[in-house]
């Protein structure tokens, strides 16, 4: 059976646990999904699509600044079948996200000047800045409880809002070493905001919310693009994954021993403290002891200076740039606004600098790497 969007496998969850230790700041959790019997196959650097529930505490929230009960019948525009208000807005509403077309209709019917002289700027043309900021710091209850004398009925909310959308995690373990399992790798996200703590829709979901070995995570295969290992098994390759972006190469090493590769591995990882985050250590240091990896850490908050991963590759570039010369495939897994853009300017720099290139052909060479499918990213 193919299992998609509409038509999901429910996985249960066999075993949680922080890598994170005792850090209050922030947690992320090693996760494994049961799929015995499922027919599930996936490889190394397919993603798996996950359909959330959202907090019911924050449904209830939504539910009375709206004054329903939640047994309400609506409509779902899109689909045009009938549900139950707090099942709705549980399963198959964004009740997270303020969309602008919410704002509008709000502003539009707000009665009280003042409150809709607050709005009108936020909605203005070339107010993105102001839009978005204000967007990351209400949620749909929060703009619902400020302009009650919008009087927007349960029908009428629930066409204002956005549909609930999958979210997208890279795997982290390979078939060949755990079987009908899938492992993830999830950072809890949370963060205050307007006086109110926020969790993220989906890593609350998965860490806190769902039971274990209950079957209530809908889950289907997004394949890769590309992002995989080499088809030689003798191709050495560079793995540069800081944070959750860890995820791809712990799969990627578990399928290179299970198939014995020969091929050279060199691991960069970072994160914020050694003694708190360094996820999956004993894994990443008995490749190393066995000669099967080249490792390379950076924790950035462990002295004065800011260490990132970029620093270490620029530490480690006369070896890296041989690497790459001896047909080394390079793979980039996280954050696409900040450390992505650090790999890739010290990448060039590398390639200028051992290479002895100009700048232009330093940009032709690294293009070149992209073409060759040789320099892979999978950022977000």
């Amino acid at each position: 059976m193919t299992f998609n969007r509409e038509n999901p496998y429910f996985a249960s969850i066999k075993e949680r646990y922080s890598l994170c230790g005792k850090d209050p700041q922030k947690d992320t959790i090693h996760l494994v999904l049961d799929l015995k019997d499922s027919g599930i196959k996936y490889i190394v650097g397919d993603s798996v699509a996950i359909i959330p529930a959202n907090d019911p505490a924050v449904v209830q929230r939504t539910l009375d600044v709206m004054n329903a009960t939640g047994e309400e019948i609506i409509q779902d525009k899109r689909s045009g079948t009938s549900w139950q208000l707090r099942e709705y807005l549980t399963q198959k509403a964004n009740i997270k996200d303020l969309s602008k077309k919410f704002l509008l209709e709000l502003c539009a019917r707000q009665t009280n000047s003042q409150k809709k002289d607050t709005l009108e700027p936020l909605l203005a043309e070339g107010a993105q800045d102001k839009l978005k900021e204000f967007q990351t710091k209400h949620e749909v209850w929060d703009a619902l409880k400020g302009n009650p004398e919008a009087h927007l009925t349960p029908q009428e909310v629930c066409n204002l809002l956005m549909p609930m959308i999958p979210r997208f995690y890279s795997i982290a373990s390979s078939m060949n070493a755990v079987g009908e399992e899938m492992h993830l790798t999830i950072a809890i996200q949370k963060w205050n905001s307007n006086g109110q703590q926020r969790l993220g829709v989906c890593t609350h979901y998965l860490c806190n919310l769902v039971p274990l070995n209950q079957a209530d995570v809908p889950i289907y295969i997004q394949p890769h693009k590309g992002f995989t290992l080499p088809a030689d098994p003798k191709a050495p390759i560079i793995m540069v994954g800081p944070g959750t972006g860890i995820a791809p190469f712990r799969a990627f090493m578990q399928e290179r021993e299970s198939l014995n590769c020969t091929g050279e591995n060199w691991l960069f990882f970072g994160e914020c403290h050694c003694d708190h985050h360094f996820f999956y250590e004993q894994y990443w240091k008995s490749l190393e002891s066995k000669g099967k990896l080249r490792l390379d850490v950076a924790f950035s908050r462990d002295q004065e200076r800011k260490i990132y991963v970029q620093h270490r590759m620029l530490e480690n570039g006369k070896d890296l740039f041989q690497w790459i010369r001896d047909g080394a495939f390079l793979y980039v897994c996280g954050n696409a606004c900040c450390m992505a853009k650090g790999v890739d300017a010290a990448l060039h720099q590398i390639v200028q600098q051992y290479g002895n290139l100009t700048e232009e052909k330093t940009k032709e060479y690294v293009k070149q790497l992209r073409s060759d499918k040789r320099y892979i990213r999978d950022i977000y």
